[in-house]
């Protein structure tokens, strides 16, 4: 179909809005990170360092998927279960010791992701209406053992990733726009009148500020994942729901309610790769380069914000995972048939190398890896 393809590109911003990079800075000190992992048909929550060494290992019920670390308290972690999903666990980063776990309210499930309010009190997890598929926050008092006291319309279907902004009061969650049979969540029923969106929410009581879309002609992308820029600049990932062998846009950056979402244009030797399908994003500890990947089409995409250009790819099975590592420009990428690697941004190139560790290659990891503070 080389005349829709033509159409698509063409409907695309052309202008690329950089993410506002900080002053490249010495590498951060070695960092913990947080990833859901199967390992022998039982799933976990891990933490490991940079060398793949193991912190912790908190068995869940079932799969997990995102995680959130508690402002004020950082050695408190959120694991939330894959969607649709019945639990969130919450954990002690120290030793792995389980302090709660939380079971989804009647006719309500988890979306895998959830995101803490300024104050580390309330927690915002994305959730959908069963029988429904109606878009939801579900807010949880951390102060009172996370007790749910309440709930506020997600601005859309199918939120999945809910990032808080740096200014501690925003936050922004991504409405993926698909609608999902309740007793069938593989079955799709609305990808030919999908709306997908970014949604801006007041922290302290869920207020909707504003959303954001796509142009019409773009509706089958699927808004899913979120980076955020230390001046509040969004980027986010898609998928796309449409025809294979379409070619679209899958990223897009936006600078809070009311201005564009303004699409990402790759290289065609980039974009080909990615096959429609972008899995998470991440910024570096610079603040200078973001990293996409796509485990469907087993790359990781390194772009130069300051720059405002792609630099390449690298070569991962199945990698999806994707946090800022210890260094400007590096990534630490897991896969999903197991092993972690390290993707540089080295300057003109984009190289990367497999991490030796036996812990990393015991299991299958899941989408998402967190960099704790």
């Amino acid at each position: 179909m080389p005349g829709r393809r033509r159409f698509l590109q063409a409907t695309a911003a052309t202008a690329v809005v950089g993410l506002a990079p900080r002053t490249i800075r010495a590498a951060a000190p070695r960092a913990v990170f947080l990833g859901a992992r199967v390992d022998g048909g039982r799933a976990f929550a891990a933490g490991f360092d940079a060398e793949g060494g193991a912190a912790f290992d908190i068995a869940l019920p079932a799969r997990g998927h995102g995680f959130a670390q508690r402002p004020g308290r950082l050695d408190e972690i959120v694991a939330f279960a894959r969607r649709p999903g019945a639990f969130m666990i919450v954990a002690d980063r120290r030793d792995g010791h389980v302090l709660r776990e939380v079971a989804a309210v009647e006719n309500r499930r988890f979306c895998g992701h959830g995101a803490f309010d300024g104050t580390g009190r309330l927690l915002y997890a994305t959730e959908l209406v069963h029988d429904t598929g109606d878009g939801i926050l579900g807010i949880y008092d951390a102060a009172a053992g996370y007790a749910r006291v309440g709930e506020v319309p997600s601005g859309g279907l199918d939120p999945h990733e809910i990032r808080l902004l740096p200014d501690g009061e925003t936050l922004v969650v991504a409405n993926g726009g698909i609608l999902t049979d309740p007793d069938a969540p593989g079955i799709k029923l609305n990808v030919d009148e999908m709306e997908s969106s970014l949604a801006y929410l007041r922290a302290r009581d869920g207020a909707l500020l504003g959303t954001a879309r796509l142009p019409g002609e773009l509706f089958q992308l699927s808004l899913r994942h979120l980076a955020i820029a230390p001046d509040g600049a969004v980027a986010v990932v898609m998928q796309y729901e449409g025809p294979s062998d379409d070619r679209v846009p899958l990223l897009a950056l936006h600078r809070r309610p009311g201005a564009a979402l303004e699409t990402v244009v790759l290289p065609d030797r980039v974009l080909g790769r990615l096959r429609n399908y972008c899995g998470s994003a991440a910024l570096d500890t610079s603040g200078r380069f973001l990293a996409t990947s796509s485990p469907v089409g087993g790359v990781a995409v390194l772009w130069d914000v300051r720059e405002r250009r792609c630099l390449g790819c690298a070569e991962i099975a199945d990698g999806c995972g994707l946090a800022a590592g210890d260094g400007a420009g590096t990534f630490l990428v897991t896969s999903g048939q197991g092993g972690g690697y390290f993707v540089v941004a080295d300057l003109p190139m984009v190289r990367s190398s497999p991490i030796p560790s036996a812990f990393l290659d015991s299991g299958r990891w899941d989408n998402h890896v967190t960099r704790l503070l």
